[in-house]
């Protein structure tokens, strides 16, 4: 049966099964002029059929981290970019087999079927609907025909960079692409934008939205905290500046460009209640820019802020339940190569965190370095000391030892922690170990 033989209306779009990928990843990596590795964060594919033989394959996986004119299209803040992101999904690769070279008009009714089915076939495999779709097209090579065919919107174009192999940094190709987006919902670009996050979307919200009150009261306590600038020409308080930032990562921004646009974005009465400067000729209050944060992190207590701000945090929440686990920072080993032209084996800064499963915010963080398991052993010991009598503690097998849990009880606290058969060899890695305040560990 040759391309004549296929009529367009029999042909089919649905998701490619599990004893199926292998086939799609094959044949991407055979026909697409790009190639094909691996698809990125959340993923779903789409194979087009036409009476059992496969005509086209469509890829879609996580948005791209950044896109300008996707931003602008949107007109969303860094913030919220970072917060509602899963919402849009990338068409990362769309290939007409050559079994379908040659139909008319295949590539946009193949495209048209795959959107219809996108956002319910999303919601079935990773819990929530998308709002928007996003692909890029090489403009040497394509025009765009098959997008604009199925109404897709261009946006404008990239600029030209691209993802290093291998390294954390993007280096300039000078291909920049097209972008083309597509409302999955009519009203996509003012629902990703709007103040107010729709409560669908609560499980992927950050944590911690501050109240006024709750402004205020932690700009009392980070007052505390000593100014080390010279205190001629000061324009922003400290405790002003560092409500913002730590407001902004309690809100879930990572980035000290989130945190300058979720300055900006607090109404005068907050700015007002936490001291933010006010200009002489508006008479409205202002909040600082990125390069202004910058300056005035560099002379900041940062172990000191982390403990006003986990005991802060306790007035906030109650935890009655707490998971504790330490993780190794980001960049944080040493690249350096040291006299003779040897990597320097200088161990990497780790922290520890405390969240509160009930709320999910952070109330403690302790950094520390050294042999992992002793270490952070000895950082969770040390931080079950902020802890209430009563809490439940959750950790990982790395803290099932004899010492942990014995200090756990001394304190009045519970513990659940998970048991592998590496350490104890009678046990299942699906067991558990509970007990606490002056009971031993039985397990579950």
């Amino acid at each position: 049966m040759g391309s004549a033989d296929v009529a367009l209306r029999e042909v089919e779009v649905r998701l490619v099964r599990p004893d199926e990928v292998v086939r799609f990843s094959t044949l991407l990596r055979r026909h697409h002029y790009l190639g094909f590795r691996k698809m990125c964060g959340r993923r779903l594919r789409h194979v087009a059929v036409h009476r059992g033989r496969w005509l086209a394959l469509l890829g879609w996986q996580s948005a791209a981290l950044h896109c300008a004119a996707r931003e602008r299209w949107i007109g969303w803040s860094s913030l919220q970019r970072r917060s509602r992101l899963f919402l849009v999904s990338n068409n990362t690769r769309f290939l007409i087999l050559p079994a379908g070279e040659g139909v008319h008009c295949l590539a946009s009714r193949v495209l048209g079927l795959s959107l219809r089915r996108l956002a319910s076939d999303w919601l079935a495999l990773h819990g929530h609907r998308l709002l928007l779709a996003e692909s890029f097209v090489d403009p040497a090579r394509f025009a765009g025909t098959c997008y604009r065919a199925a109404n897709w919107i261009e946006a404008g174009s990239t600029q030209g960079f691209g993802r290093v192999r291998g390294e954390r940094m993007y280096a300039q190709h000078g291909a920049p692409k097209t972008v083309f987006l597509y409302p999955l919902r009519r009203n996509a670009a003012k629902l990703l934008r709007q103040a107010i996050p729709d409560p669908a979307w609560r499980p992927f919200m950050p944590q911690l939205q501050l109240t006024s009150e709750q402004f205020s009261s932690l700009c009392e306590a980070l007052a505390t905290i000593p100014d080390k600038r010279d205190p001629r020409g000061l324009r922003y308080p400290l405790p002003a500046v560092l409500t913002m930032l730590l407001g902004s990562r309690l809100a879930g921004g990572t980035s000290i460009t989130e945190a300058s646009d979720f300055g900006r974005s607090l109404s005068q009465d907050i700015l007002k209640r936490i001291g933010s400067h006010r200009s002489p000729l508006s008479g409205r209050y202002t909040a600082p820019g990125g390069s202004t944060l910058h300056y005035i992190l560099k002379d900041v207590d940062i172990q000191q802020a982390e403990k006003v701000l986990a005991h802060w945090m306790k007035g906030q929440v109650d935890p009655r339940a707490v998971a504790m686990d330490g993780k190794t920072l980001r960049g944080s080993y040493n690249r350096d190569l040291d006299e003779q032209g040897k990597p320097r084996d200088d161990p990497a800064w780790q922290q520890l965190s405390t969240v509160d499963l009930d709320s999910r915010a952070v109330i403690g963080q302790v950094g520390y370095s050294g042999e992992k398991d002793a270490a952070e052993g000895a950082a969770l010991r040390a931080e079950l000391e902020q802890l209430e009598p009563g809490t439940i503690v959750l950790a990982d097998a790395l803290h099932t030892s004899r010492e942990t849990a014995q200090r756990i009880e001394e304190l009045g606290l519970f513990y659940v922690f998970q048991i592998k058969g590496l350490c104890c060899g009678q046990h299942n890695e699906e067991d558990f170990l509970v007990g606490g305040a002056a009971e031993g560990g039985r397990q579950l």
